[in-house]
């Protein structure tokens, strides 16, 4: 597995702030933060933001200059500039990162100059000029790296746009589409964009991955047709429908001379495997949920969920959402919620589109029966697979809760598990201490498709795990620890492999 390993001098790592995630701020003391159709419905999704923002929601400057170790390439100077304004509804976050070959650690070409530059190895090969990265900049669509984020709105307003990286972007009650994340591959970074119009009787929620080159394009539109009417007005109805225009069904591998072993085949320039067959597919859905309490105390909405993925399953999701605020003395509690009750058909994969999507469409783990080692197939290639093997329609149940106190401690989870199932069970974790300005902490673990509780804390590529903290030493400065895993394919390799990085130094914050 590649390792990655930063020491910054004077860092924040590349942070998002929260103004530019899917969700809203929590909601303030004794109002109601799930929301129905005219304002989607999320759960404690909030809670399970990205852990890199310790600073969020301040308009300011972060500086950045340190040194990463790449295993398999060598050592590179970093540079980090981002940027963050927020007036009003409207927010905007740049950023220009730099990584500069120092030391190539892996000699390839002797004393023949016709093999540098043209062997993955050498220092002309991996750099420009030997000095700045290629995969950071060989694509047009990289130059997104400079922009992050552009926003107006939030989640649940009027208008909501959302430009840039996304890290937990959801349709509707999340059975289709999940806190997917667009920026967890280290080399291909993608520019996204969601957009919901919200009001009294209508509203419209999209989302698309990447606008200069789109997999993902998605749309749900919801009705309340009895709008602010007592006792009804809590009605809704909703239907989606979400597209992976090249979803894979098969990879190109190639072969060694030898014929002892084969690797994944790729653009070896960009890191881009090499897909043998693919061709769009869709996934459809209908729902509906009523309100049943709303007031400063309690938010309660059941809901029913019936989806569709063509070609391959159908599953059903009977769930409630809740929120529920007890004004206890010294410190108020939030406590949100989201159970669910799941019937599936063979070859249905709840939440398809989830935070890890992006590597699952081309590599998704099949944990056989026999309990022998996974099997890794395109995801669309492996719900195909389950419907042609049949079977009894699963059973399945899924929770999650997050527990907020005052603002200053937020702590929860999530885990799911079908009956018979070795790929159904997945776990999620999250802690974060957001308010207070001496020391500051965030983790976030996801493990997905696993094979049991007892596969939970197993990490590989289908483990998700983000952590950072501060420390304030004095006036803006801290010390600052970043921990984040993200997906590459290197040169010869047979699987894409996470990407372990990991920054450690001085941090400050200038603010506007």
């Amino acid at each position: 597995m590649s390792y990655r390993l930063t020491l910054f001098l004077l860092s924040l790592a590349a942070l998002n702030p929260a103004s530019a995630q899917e969700d809203p701020p929590p909601p303030p003391s004794g109002t109601a933060g799930v929301g129905g159709q005219n304002q989607p419905a999320q759960g404690p999704g909030q809670a399970f933001s990205d852990p890199s923002q310790l600073f969020s929601g301040r308009s300011g400057a972060f500086f950045g200059l340190g040194f990463t170790s790449i295993s398999g390439e060598g050592l590179y100077a970093t540079t980090t500039v981002n940027t963050d304004f927020n007036l009003g509804p409207v927010g905007l976050g740049l950023a220009l990162p730099l990584n500069l070959l120092v030391w190539n650690n892996d000699k390839c070409c002797g004393d023949d100059p016709d093999l540098e530059g043209n062997h993955p190895h050498s220092r002309e090969y991996k750099a420009y000029s030997g000095i700045l990265r290629k995969r950071d900049w060989n694509q047009w669509q990289d130059y997104a790296r400079l922009i992050r984020y552009v926003r107006y709105g939030h989640k649940r307003d009027p208008l909501y746009v959302l430009a840039g990286q996304m890290w937990g972007a959801s349709i509707g009650h999340g059975t289709l589409l999940n806190r997917y994340s667009n920026s967890l591959s280290i080399d291909h970074p993608k520019f996204g964009l969601a957009v919901d119009l919200n009001s009294t009787f209508v509203g419209v929620e999209t989302i698309t991955d990447n606008v200069t080159a789109p997999t993902i394009l998605g749309g749900r539109a919801y009705v309340r047709p009895f709008g602010e009417t007592p006792v009804l007005r809590g009605l809704a109805f909703g239907a989606s429908l979400i597209s992976d225009r090249t979803a894979p069904r098969s990879l190109a591998y190639v072969t060694s001379a030898d014929g002892t072993s084969t690797s994944l085949k790729q653009d070896t320039s960009t890191g881009s495997v090499i897909v043998d067959n693919y061709d769009a597919m869709f996934a459809a859905g209908v729902d509906v949920e009523y309100e049943v309490l709303r007031n400063s105390l309690i938010q309660l909405i059941p809901y029913v969920d019936g989806n569709r993925l063509l070609g391959a399953g159908n599953g059903l999701h009977v769930g409630v959402l809740t929120n529920l605020f007890l004004p206890v003395p010294i410190i108020a509690v939030d406590i949100q919620s989201r159970f669910e009750y799941r019937f599936m058909q063979p070859g249905y994969i709840p939440e398809y589109f989830d935070q890890t999507y992006d590597l699952g469409r081309i590599q998704y783990a099949i944990n056989p029966n026999d309990g022998s080692k996974p099997v890794y197939l395109p995801k669309y290639a492996a719900a195909q697979m389950a419907k042609v093997a049949g079977g009894k329609p699963r059973k399945g149940y899924y929770g999650e809760v997050s527990f907020g106190f005052g603002g200053f401690v937020q702590v929860g989870g999530l885990y799911q598990d079908y009956e018979g199932d070795p790929n159904g069970a997945s776990l999620g974790l999250f802690a974060t201490l957001p308010k207070f300005e001496l020391i500051k902490l965030s983790a976030y673990y996801l493990r997905k498709n696993m094979a049991g509780i007892s596969d939970a804390f197993h990490i590989d590529e289908r483990s998700l795990l983000a952590a950072s903290a501060a420390y304030e030493l004095f006036g803006p400065l801290y010390l600052r620890i970043d921990y984040k895993r993200q997906w590459q394919l290197r040169p010869g390799d047979s699987q894409i492999k996470a990407i372990d990085s990991v920054s450690a130094g001085l941090a400050t914050f200038l603010p506007f």
